[in-house]
């Protein structure tokens, strides 16, 4: 299926790995010029050379700025920016500390923010942009295998979807994914079988059908959809 993006600019935060990584490699097969963007520069080295790497902390706004600095230079602009930097925790909230949650949220949502805030002026000026956000069904459901500051920053990154979706229209369309339980490095082994055992098809998710999820909201098809919440998990949680 022909998604019209070839041609267009793509920048993928937290490609390193997971699921960051096979989204970058999925937009760049469907012809993107792709930016992969990560803290962690052994990561981005083991990428294709036609893959720009950037390393910076989505945390650090200055870093950003140098980034978007670096990506317009090479492409001459972004017109799709996926936010899927992200970190976990596990800690409940009689244990999780101030700094902690602080931390989680400005890496998960803030981060996002940041780059968002960057970009979608370059997105309206241009008269096309594609804003994807990583969310997470823990952000609708609460955390089943995560703590209170992931849940609460995926929560709030899906609501800062819609406000950009407001604000990004008619020309620049922001959406989430909202995945569970897919098998990325992040997934505890030991518990994969018991996870895929309470999903209706069966099984865990892979990085490869989330990256096709964004590459088709990324696409023309998906024209007119603006502020939306896709469920990535299998049946597990319907809404």
């Amino acid at each position: 299926m022909e998604l019209g993006i070839g041609g267009r600019v793509a920048l993928v935060t937290g490609a390193a790995q997971g699921l960051g990584r096979a989204i970058a490699l999925r937009l760049l097969d469907e012809g993107c010029s792709v930016a992969a963007l990560d803290v962690h520069p052994c990561g981005l080295a083991n990428l294709p050379e036609m893959v720009l790497p950037v390393i910076a902390d989505v945390t650090v706004e200055d870093e950003l700025e140098i980034a978007v600095g670096q990506v317009t230079e090479a492409f001459g602009g972004v017109d799709i920016l996926v936010n899927n930097a992200g970190v976990q925790n596990s800690e409940r909230i009689p244990e999780l500390t101030t700094a902690t949650f602080e931390r989680v949220l400005k890496v998960n949502l803030t981060g996002a923010f940041s780059l968002s805030r960057l970009l979608l002026p370059q997105m309206k000026e241009r008269g096309w942009g594609r804003i994807i956000n990583m969310g997470s069904m823990a952000g609708k459901a609460g955390g089943l295998t995560t703590g209170a500051a992931y849940t609460a920053s995926k929560a709030g990154l899906m609501g800062l979807t819609k406000s950009l979706a407001r604000e990004g229209a008619p020309r620049v369309t922001a959406n989430a994914l909202a995945p569970a339980f897919i098998e990325t490095e992040m997934t505890d082994p030991n518990i994969r079988a018991d996870l895929a055992a309470k999903v209706p098809v069966g099984r865990l998710g892979t990085p490869a059908e989330v990256a096709a999820a964004v590459a088709f909201l990324a696409s023309d098809l998906a024209g007119y959809i603006t502020g939306e919440i896709m469920d990535v998990n299998g049946g597990f949680h319907m809404d």
